[in-house]
């Protein structure tokens, strides 16, 4: 017993020692990770600041409908989101539509693959929407399936192809204002690229030369040379319509389809860009129209009636009204505001005084199953896609989803999500 005894006393007192001396160590091991922080700390210069690098993200699955929204702003205004572009996502088969700046960056950080893309359909050639067309198609070059793979570039025609347009173009006589490019100062989509190729002729040359071969074969994205990427093809727009009358009344047109989706469209509603194309996409999964820059119009009406999925340029009229308050470009601004576009909720035209409608109220007239907003304007702290996708929900009562660059959406799942509400 006194054996025992005197072993546990022993034995605790051993214990005592090493917890006594671990606390030392450690001490001095914390102290040593101190240093070592310090010393990695120290070699990021004072001066630098480094922001989290971006990853590539997963695509979304090869069976199924999908909305991936590259870019969610409005216009050629900077900013923390790219500007619009949508990739709509079947069975794997990439669409893209609308071709804004950050298109090029936003594509890849999505983790989609170019050589899955089946199209490209251009809404109007406003800036904000055809900005990274060109780039889109160049930078991806060694990703396009040479010999295999043929995008269809769909797009406006000429504004001039109903007939010759006076010597202002369909803009109007401005004072003080010239022509810019007065030999050609409409071109459509397929000018639009034939200029793009010209001006980077020394580029493309230079690159069909060295590394953009194929057996021997240049991989010329213009078809000089053999297979081209692209074929472009121009909408033809009714003949009763003009810069004077940019959207008549008129029955939607097919003008794609494949194994996996048929496309229609009809002209909107955008002053002054004519013609500018609203699109819809029939699947075995669903419909998605696509509405581009509009007023609420009754062209689109139809084309989108009883679609499943409304994706929707969407402004707070008011806070982008004030945005121009008081400046020289008030007037031509408001003009354009009120008359080009669709507001984010119903209310009364400040000129005429007549009703108008919100994205809301029209997606619910359309008969639409779910809205996706997109194109948002004023992009700004206070324009939020809470704030927008809660003031829709008032005059909408499916599924409501204000996007953010590189949103999945899971169609399906998104339209279930209408229930729960």
């Amino acid at each position: 017993m006194i054996n025992l005894k005197s072993y546990l006393c022993t034995a605790i007192a051993a214990c005592l020692i090493t917890q006594s001396s671990f606390a030392g160590n450690e001490s001095s091991v914390n102290n040593a990770v101190e240093k070592s922080s310090v010393s990695v700390a120290s070699t990021t210069p004072h001066y630098l600041q480094r922001q989290p690098k971006r990853v590539r993200a997963t695509p979304p699955p090869r069976e199924g409908l999908y909305l991936v929204m590259l870019g969610t702003r409005a216009g050629p205004f900077p900013s923390l989101r790219a500007a619009t572009s949508t990739a709509l996502v079947v069975d794997g088969r990439v669409y893209v539509i609308d071709a804004g700046s950050g298109l090029v960056q936003r594509f890849y950080e999505s983790g989609l693959n170019f050589g899955d893309v089946q199209g490209i359909f251009i809404t109007h050639l406003h800036s904000d929407h055809v900005d990274d067309l060109y780039p889109f198609v160049n930078v991806n070059f060694p990703n396009w399936k040479y010999g295999k793979q043929k995008i269809a570039l769909i797009g406006p025609d000429r504004a001039d192809a109903n007939g010759k347009l006076d010597s202002d173009a369909g803009f109007g006589h401005l004072p003080n204002t010239k022509l810019i490019h007065a030999e050609d100062p409409t071109p459509g989509i397929k000018e639009l690229m034939q200029h793009h190729f010209a001006a980077n002729a020394y580029d493309m040359n230079n690159a069909i030369h060295t590394v953009r071969r194929s057996d021997d074969h240049p991989r010329d994205l213009t078809g000089t040379n053999g297979p081209g990427m692209l074929d472009i093809q121009a909408l033809p727009a009714p003949k009763n319509s003009s810069p004077s009358n940019m959207s008549p009344k008129m029955k939607p047109i097919q003008v794609y389809q494949d194994d996996y989706v048929k496309v229609t469209a009809a002209l909107a509603q955008h002053p002054m860009v004519y013609p500018a194309w609203s699109y819809r996409f029939d699947t075995k999964y669903g419909s998605v129209t696509f509405s581009g820059d509009t007023a609420p119009n009754d062209n689109l009406m139809q084309l989108g009636r009883n679609t499943d999925i409304l994706i929707n340029e969407v402004m707070d009229i008011n806070a982008a009204l004030a945005v121009f308050a008081g400046t020289a470009i008030e007037k031509t601004m408001t003009t354009q505001i009120l008359d080009g576009h669709t507001a984010i909720t119903s209310g009364v035209d400040p000129r005429s005084h007549k009703a108008t409608l919100g994205v809301g109220a029209f997606a619910a007239k359309m008969g639409a199953k779910g809205l996706v907003l997109n194109h948002i304007w004023p992009d700004n702290e206070k324009i939020t896609s809470e704030y927008l996708q809660t003031t829709a929900e008032r005059e909408f009562k499916g599924p409501v989803h204000a996007s953010e660059d590189l949103d999945l959406i899971n169609i399906s799942e998104f339209l279930k999500s209408r229930s729960a509400k």
